[in-house]
């Protein structure tokens, strides 16, 4: 093909037909660039293409953070009730120490999980390597961008500041030596994930004048008290957060769904 352009040249020019050769070059010059542009045009498809091929990857990996996320934040959140209702239990019983008789196992499980944390961390992976990997670029949606940066952002600030409180760490110096080692392995032992069941399998036998004793020692424990206000309110936050971060997570989740969604109808 281009032997045969290079010899109409050379035929137009030796003919002199030195205007259809200049119109003829012409015309060559146009027929390079539309292939240049054609090629470029082929090009950037295939990038966007490529590009949208990593980003519904991410999306889909983020959407499967998102909903492992909804899973620790919901059990967190029962943890953070189940923390209250034992904190108001012992206050209870505090005051009125004939409660004792009531539920005396769940006494002595509240008196060690008080001192527990119930905000669980969120899962970061996918979100982390947009970060480092300079990728967040390739998530088009503005609106998604910055709802990932306010739902990370959120955690990430609440769990510093509920890391740092002391309350527990206080309560817990506070009652150092109130329950046995073997009680506490046996609490240790009977935590389930699902923490409705966890008070109902504590594999040990105790008297309930012993659970009365432990409640009294605690009820003169001035610097124990002390703390479980501080701790009812720890578990009063974190519960609010949680409910917070569930409300964004609820959102995120869906608008991952619709970009899938779009994606997958442009690409088709």
């Amino acid at each position: 093909m281009i032997t045969f352009f290079r010899k109409l040249r050379a035929s137009l020019l030796a003919e002199g037909k030195t205007g259809k050769y200049l119109k003829y070059a012409i015309g060559e010059i146009i027929l390079v660039v539309i292939g240049i542009l054609i090629a470029l045009s082929i090009n950037n498809w295939n990038e966007d293409r490529k590009e949208s091929s990593i980003e519904q990857n991410y999306l889909k990996r983020l959407l499967i953070d998102i909903e492992s996320d909804y899973g620790t934040l919901t059990l967190s959140k029962g943890l953070s009730q189940e923390r209250i209702n034992q904190i108001n239990l012992l206050t209870d019983v505090i005051k009125n120490p004939v409660l004792v008789n009531k539920n005396p196992k769940q006494i002595i499980v509240s008196i060690e999980k008080i001192s527990w944390r119930s905000y669980l961390p969120l899962s970061r992976i996918v979100y982390n390597e947009l970060l480092s990997s300079g990728n967040m670029s390739l998530i088009k949606s503005e609106n998604l961008r910055e709802l990932l940066l306010k739902y990370y952002g959120t955690a990430d600030h609440w769990e510093m500041i509920l890391n740092q409180d002391d309350c527990q760490k206080e309560f817990i110096q506070g009652t150092a030596g109130l329950l046995s080692a073997e009680i506490l392995a046996a609490i240790e032992n009977s935590e389930w994930i699902d923490s409705s069941k966890s008070t109902h399998f504590i594999d040990i036998n105790i008297e309930e004048e012993e659970v009365a004793r432990i409640v009294e020692e605690l009820s003169s424990n001035s610097e124990a008290i002390r703390w479980m206000p501080k701790i009812y309110h720890y578990h009063v936050l974190s519960e609010k957060i949680i409910e917070n971060l569930l409300y964004q997570n609820e959102a995120l989740k869906n608008l991952i769904l619709s970009e899938l969604n779009d994606t997958t109808t442009a690409n088709n």
